[in-house]
């Protein structure tokens, strides 16, 4: 509750200096990243690089926006999304965000592919009082920190995910033996960490029998492979870049290693993990956050929609429907403000979204309380080369 309070306090004074800057006439006022006839998006993404996959999302936000723009825009503006390529290295990211913030001057950024881009881009966004819809990184690096009110995010938790995998593969499949594949930085850790801390609540149920990570730059998987295997691991948990995340499934099915693999819901994308590990993704265990467009006949048509305009995406669209959760909010929000458009209007917009559902993100809730706009997922597994769910929806608890 006292974390709570000051984080109250903090948002109050934030909307108060907001007001004071722009003055009482919102008309009058001249507001960054918005204009008589525009509002300024800007995001950081993986165009090239490891995690090119992931790039695909930045691309989806954008056409989705355009189509959006044809239809009028929002209150008589239309939706700029600038993209910057990180090449999925931190230093490009904090330039990207530097020039679109001090240069090209938006209203707010969104997305940011990979924990360690997001976290070493954390500060600079806080002092420059940017808003931050959906982070793409694990929530807890916003628990209880001061630079919070100004994220809002529907990603799910890594944490909290790796607990759910970790239960699920012990209480439904029967693991004893896990083993944990992940990227050495802030994402793969977080994976690790909830896989561990699952591990402590099971009490003795199973045991964690190797921890083996990885670098970005790493070209080759086999000696990996082959550790996981000498451990004895019945299931290996994967945290890793969608190449990566391939490399070593192929890595394993070369050797004859084939335990069960559970993967973290930025690998959901079937057609893109089947197009680079083939057969060797097969069974794949996973999760989403939100309903996969076989199965549910409202994404299906956003989806459709956006590889219309442009067919070049159809090869990534799970990746695709995750861009646009990530803008979802957002333009909501730009809906509610009204035509009146400041940082305090945006504040009481996004806060004001209560158990909303958009074309692909579902059941979102903000409040001053809490800027984690989802709190759950469900389970999936690649069977023919496509993602079909094995679960109904998983809640996991809120963190700030």
């Amino acid at each position: 509750m006292v974390q709570r309070s000051i984080v109250n306090i903090a948002r109050l004074a934030l909307i108060a200096g907001l007001v004071l800057t722009l003055g009482a006439s919102p008309a009058l006022a001249q507001v960054r990243g918005v204009t008589d006839t525009e509002v300024i998006l800007g995001t950081s993404a993986p165009l090239s690089g490891p995690a090119a996959a992931w790039g695909s999302t930045a691309l989806g936000a954008r056409t989705y926006i355009e189509l959006i723009n044809e239809q009028g825009g929002i209150h008589g503006r239309t939706i700029r999304l600038e993209i910057r390529d990180d090449a999925y290295l931190p230093p490009r990211a904090i330039a990207n965000v530097r020039e679109l913030a001090e240069r090209v001057g938006v209203f707010a950024i969104s997305g940011i592919i990979g924990s360690a881009n997001a976290f070493a881009v954390r500060e600079y966004a806080h002092q420059r009082g940017l808003f931050w819809i959906t982070p793409a990184v694990d929530s807890h690096i916003w628990i209880g920190y001061e630079g919070s009110s100004h994220v809002y995010t529907v990603y799910p938790d890594y944490f909290e995910e790796a607990r759910i995998l970790t239960r699920y593969a012990v209480g439904d499949l029967g693991s004893s033996r896990i083993a944990v594949f992940y990227q050495n930085d802030q994402y793969g850790e977080a994976g690790l960490e909830g896989v561990r801390a699952e591990m402590e609540a099971l009490k003795g149920q199973a045991r964690i029998v190797a921890e083996v990570s990885y670098e970005v730059s790493d070209p080759d998987l086999s000696a990996h492979a082959q550790r996981l295997q000498a451990s004895g691991a019945d299931t290996v948990i994967l945290y890793a870049t969608p190449n990566h995340g391939a490399m070593i499934a192929q890595a394993m099915a070369r050797i004859g290693y084939h335990p069960n693999r559970l993967a973290t819901f930025t690998l959901g994308d079937a057609t893109i993990m089947t197009a680079l590990a083939g057969e060797a993704w097969e069974g794949v265990i996973s999760t989403a956050y939100f309903p996969l467009p076989s199965e549910d006949a409202r994404v299906n048509d956003v989806l459709q929609r956006v590889v219309a305009r442009d067919p070049s995406l159809r090869p990534m669209g799970y990746n695709v429907l995750a861009g646009i959760t990530f803008v979802e909010p957002f333009l909501e929000a730009l809906r509610r403000a009204g035509r009146d458009l400041t940082p305090a209007s945006f504040v009481v917009a996004m806060e004001s979204i209560q158990g909303w559902d958009g074309e692909v993100i579902r059941n979102v809730t903000f409040s001053p309380d809490r800027h984690q706009g989802i709190n759950r997922i469900y389970l999936t597994q690649v069977r023919n080369g496509q993602a079909v769910s094995i679960s109904g929806w998983i809640e996991y608890p809120v963190g700030f």
